[in-house]
């Protein structure tokens, strides 16, 4: 169905200065294309720690408290009970705890809760079974919370320690609590370690003060959970799930294993398979009240089990879709798009599924979301309206509470539904409506996408949440658009001879203009098709091509002299001069018009494909590779022309080619970066800054090409940028 929400707003990140773009390139070997998008993002340090942070034990100091408590434990064979939570976080991170320290030789039990019947977090009615098993308790992924709990366990002589990621209250239990909030990472503004993550570390801490190896096999359980709890994949989550990904495929455990075969994924797991195939299943056994299943499957032993409950969980996420499907249309009839936020109930409905539809409902009608059905609730928020908080608002109808900015979870007695909605909507009318945005991270032409590229964003694997893939604003004729799949919800497209899909938005088909330009906002990825791999795009957002805005600059002051270059309207402005670009050199051409009074360019379509060629005059990084591999074979160049002359300089320059021009062969073991060529470099940064103009001269409006200009060829950017990168020889 079409969304309900309001029309999409669009919006291009700004350009990065040359002199940025080069420094990141070089560090961390991407082309400029795509160091300006992590630039762009927000990436000022060019430390490769960025995208490959080494993978170390945590300094939060509770960790070494909460270990030594834990090896005494062992020590002394106390009870030790480990309190999980019904989510994949909370079932992989008690996973990780359950098997380090059986392998410890601790007396260890687990306990997950059902997610129907004890809810979120440390149940009261529990607490009798729980004093009788436990001496040590142990929380996961929960806890924070649970004041009461807390202080009544310990009463009865248990010892308690906390181990949560979900935001905390005003006051912390009074136990032990390991909290990444709490450690010195989260004061320096990095991401925070989720319930999974937390249980890894502490295991590493253990094992640590008993004298043993970081307990890597266990890296793989633990990013299960990270990703399926969507935390942000940077510093110390980006550091885990990079040894966790490179371990699922031949996974210690048996139900890792099984879960990856059922699934049919292939010798490597990307975070998106995690996310969208092996979560969901893992999830689905909490969702349907089957979380102890969950648990097993990570747990067994046995071979033959593991399969079995892959299989069953596989079957059982099925069940979960079409309950799912079922709510969520029943949730459409019962909405009310000019409410300030979707506060729904039935009694009907699965507690189970509440997140999922929840998370639907917000797609369609971009609106705060607080669905509830037997006492039970979840909330999905709009970026700048905090779930958790708008509960904090409407606690007086609350019995209990709990998550995170974007979502949270609730339980209410149903008399007070009416109550808890009305503050919940005095809570969301104080924010502004939101308006959803499309954020594109540079535009391209369709030509541009080829296997460099496709390569280069390979380079910046894993993405996920903190670290999407790059979104691109594809700009080319549409060649051909129809509505295809089941009732026609997904529109099938092809732009400047590229394949594309789009979602969900199979309406669209009718009203784009065939021939004509449209926009995308797309992300690329490779198909295959009967051996035969072909790079391809997933659209978010389609629509006739209109002029694209630059997204506001966070704060940042716009560049000095962004009005120094403005483009030709149409019709002209009153005193307008017009100016062509002059003959010669055209970036140093449009620095010295950057950099002078205010002018006003007029060029036709000829003009820029002129610099559109003498972008691509200069090599790419697998350009200079194709013309190694001739040199190498014997065979002429590639590529004719100054392209040529510019790949054997950079050659050269590597010590790649000898004065003969032969090629050199590189010492066994020998790493070199083609990026450490300056003529190469500097080519890539002229390329880099030629066609983000004509794109932008192109494609954006008025103020955003003129921030543009400002940006690549202003006095700061040039006076920024190395000598050695201004100007490379024309030759």
């Amino acid at each position: 169905m079409a969304r309900l929400a309001p029309e999409l707003r669009w919006a291009v990140r700004a350009p990065a200065p040359p002199a940025a773009v080069a420094a990141l390139s070089r560090a961390l070997q991407v082309p400029p294309a795509l160091a300006a998008v992590l630039w762009s993002r927000g990436l000022r340090d060019a430390a490769p720690d960025h995208l490959e942070p080494p993978l170390v034990l945590s300094p939060n100091p509770s960790l070494a408290a909460a270990a030594e408590r834990l090896a005494e434990a062992v020590r002394t064979r106390r009870r030790v009970l480990i309190h999980g939570d019904y989510d994949a976080d909370g079932i992989s991170g008690t996973a990780v705890l359950l098997l380090g320290l059986r392998e410890l030789g601790a007396e260890v039990e687990a306990f997950i809760p059902d997610r129907l019947t004890d809810g979120y977090g440390v149940n009261p009615a529990r607490l009798d079974e729980h004093a009788e098993r436990a001496e040590l308790f142990v929380t996961v992924d929960c806890g924070i919370s649970n004041l009461a709990e807390v202080a009544e366990l310990q009463r009865r002589g248990v010892e308690v320690i906390v181990t949560d990621h979900h935001t905390p209250g005003e006051e912390l239990p009074e136990c032990l609590v390991v909290h990444p909030g709490l450690s010195p990472l989260a004061r320096q503004g990095l991401p925070e370690l989720t319930g999974a993550g937390v249980a890894f570390h502490l295991l590493w801490a253990l094992r640590q003060r008993l004298g043993l190896e970081a307990p890597l096999e266990y890296a793989d359980l633990a990013t299960l959970g990270t990703i399926a709890d969507v935390a942000p994949l940077l510093g110390e989550n980006r550091a885990l799930i990079r040894e966790g990904l490179a371990r699922l495929p031949d996974s210690r455990w048996p139900g890792v294993r099984a879960s990856v075969a059922q699934a049919k994924l292939g010798a490597e797991v990307s975070a998106r398979e995690v996310a969208f195939v092996l979560a969901p299943r893992l999830n689905a056994a909490g969702r349907l009240g089957e979380a102890d299943l969950g648990l097993e499957l990570l747990t067994t032993p046995s071979e033959r089990r593991a399969r079995e409950l892959a299989v069953y969980l596989d079957a059982r996420n099925a069940e979960r879709r079409k309950i799912q499907d079922d709510m969520y249309q029943a949730a459409l009839a019962k909405a009310d798009p000019e409410a300030p936020a979707l506060v729904l109930e039935d009694p009907s409905w699965h507690p189970g599924v509440m997140g999922i539809v929840a998370s639907k409902l917000l797609e369609t009608f971009y609106l705060p979301v607080y669905i509830a059905a037997d006492g039970k609730g979840s909330v999905r928020s709009t970026p700048g309206i905090s779930a958790v908080a708008g509960l904090r608002a409407a606690a007086a109808h609350l019995k209990r509470y709990g998550g995170h900015q974007q979502a949270a979870g609730f339980a209410l007695d149903m008399a007070e539904f009416e109550g808890f909605k009305a503050a919940i909507h005095g809570y969301v009318s104080r924010y502004p409506r939101p308006v959803p945005t499309v954020v594109a991270d540079a535009v391209i032409a369709a030509e541009e996408i080829n296997d460099g590229l496709w390569h280069a964003i390979r380079q910046l694997e894993p993405y996920g949440e903190g670290h999407p893939a790059p979104l691109f604003a594809l700009v080319d004729r549409l060649d051909m658009a129809r509505a295809v799949g089941k009732g026609g919800n997904t529109l099938q497209l092809r732009l400047g001879g590229v394949k594309g899909v789009a979602w969900r938005q199979g309406e669209l088909a009718a009203s784009l203009p065939t021939g004509e330009l449209v926009n995308a906002a797309v992300t690329l990825h490779e198909n295959e098709w009967r051996e035969v791999k072909s790079l391809e795009f997933v659209a978010e957002a389609v629509r006739p091509a209109a002029r694209l805005p630059l997204a506001e600059p966070d704060g940042e002051a716009p560049a000095p002299g962004s009005e120094a270059v403005r483009r030709a309207g149409d019709p002209l402005a009153a005193g307008e001069r017009l100016r062509e670009l002059p003959p010669g050199d055209p970036v140093a051409a449009l620095e010295r018009l950057a950099g002078g009074p205010a002018v006003t360019l007029d060029l036709s379509p000829v003009e820029l494909e002129e610099l559109e060629r003498e972008a691509l005059a200069f090599p790419t990084v697998s350009e200079l590779r194709r013309g190694l591999v001739a040199y190498r074979r014997g065979l002429p160049s590639p590529y004719g022309g100054p392209k040529a002359e510019r790949i054997a300089r950079a050659l050269r320059e590597l010590d790649l080619l000898d004065e003969r021009g032969h090629a050199r062969r590189l010492a066994s073991g020998t790493r070199l970066s083609p990026y450490e060529a300056p003529s190469l470099l500097a080519g890539l940064v002229r390329r880099y800054r030629l066609r983000t103009f004509v794109h932008a001269y192109r494609h954006l409006d008025d103020a955003g090409f003129a921030r543009t200009v400002a940006t690549l060829f202003g006095p700061a950017a040039v006076a920024e940028l190395p000598r050695a990168l201004a100007a490379p020889s024309l030759a």
